[in-house]
């Protein structure tokens, strides 16, 4: 995507984002951050807890290898690449370079960029989950108007689909038929011309996947579960924000919201920095449960809250993350 879109859809996002602000009013926003109060220590703290269920879910990952960093060295590294890619999307410079070059002292470059593309492979997974979860939430709670039914169930048809790629990605591996399949696309032909070289690198990481799958079955399926408890908690970011603005709703409709919001967001991933997109679809989502739209705004301007400070945390964490304290391995 070029620059001037990308320049475009976040103007265009500002609007919205302005236009929302606007209608709600700003003492009416400072009014609610009022009334939050002593809450936004442990609604900003419970980001940490998150962090540490996916740390741990790709320290497990990394438990054939001869030497892996210590788990708290694991997490400052997964804590600066969450961070660095927040900060980067408008330049495409994502985290996940970061973390290759953090863990290669003790993985090599090569297994250590295999353990990331299978983490994140991983972690995508358990995200595609907890959107399953809010969609059968969303049929549950949500008002049975045929629209809104129909939506529901043609996005859960998609994501089931996706859920069985991931699995069958872990499986048997991924990248060299993804590399096919550039081949194949006129607009990416390029690409892969450019990667082709790299194929018996992509096969060797497409082993080091499967193995991480079909060596220990029980080791998978716990890290799956620490990423996607690492989602649960995350969904109790909204209930917390609930309970400090005096909203009478459950942890169930704070994971519908939360996990909702998710999804149409990663659906909006050209939007940069989810400008509008966040405050858009909590606003939306807020009115069709009943709740009072105004707060999905100010929900969505505490979540910005959060982001801040741990993209600090993060970037503040990037020097000890990147300190080499292994050998070099090849």
């Amino acid at each position: 995507m070029s620059r001037r879109v990308q320049l475009l859809l976040f103007l265009g996002g500002s609007a919205v984002f302005a236009y929302l602000v606007t209608r709600i009013g700003v003492g009416r926003l400072v009014a609610d951050a009022q009334r939050t109060g002593w809450m936004f220590v442990p609604i900003l703290s419970l980001y940490g807890l998150v962090y540490v269920c996916n740390a741990r879910a790709w320290w497990l990952m990394m438990a054939d290898e001869p030497s892996r960093p210590p788990f708290w060295r694991t997490y400052a590294i997964t804590v600066s690449g969450f961070a660095l890619n927040f900060v980067t999307p408008m330049v495409n410079v994502g985290g996940e370079p970061f973390k290759i070059a953090a863990a290669s002292p003790w993985l090599g470059v090569r297994r250590a960029a295999g353990s990331v593309i299978c983490y994140q492979m991983l972690h995508t997974l358990a995200m595609v989950l907890s959107w399953l979860t809010a969609l059968a939430l969303g049929l549950l709670l949500l008002p049975h108007e045929p629209v809104t039914v129909a939506v529901l169930l043609a996005a859960a048809v998609v994501l089931v689909g996706l859920t069985l790629l991931l699995l069958s990605a872990h499986r048997r591996g991924l990248l060299e038929k993804l590399l096919d399949v550039l081949h194949g696309l006129p607009l990416l032909k390029r690409l892969a011309r450019a990667l082709e070289p790299r194929r018996e690198l992509l096969v060797q990481m497409d082993e080091q996947i499967a193995q991480f799958y079909h060596r220990d079955r029980r080791r998978f399926f716990a890290a799956l579960g620490f990423e996607y408890l690492g989602r649960c908690i995350f969904m109790g970011e909204y209930w917390l924000i609930f309970l400090s603005v005096g909203v009478s709703a459950g942890y169930l409709t704070a994971y519908l919201v939360g996990g909702l919001s998710s999804l149409i967001l990663n659906a909006l991933f050209v939007v940069p920095f989810e400008v509008g997109t966040k405050e858009g679809s909590l606003y939306l989502l807020f009115r069709l449960l009943g709740l009072d739209p105004a707060l999905g705004v100010y929900t969505a301007i505490v979540a910005r809250l959060r982001d801040v400070v741990w993209i600090g945390a993060g970037l503040a964490l990037v020097w000890l993350a990147g300190r080499r304290a292994a050998p070099q391995r090849a």
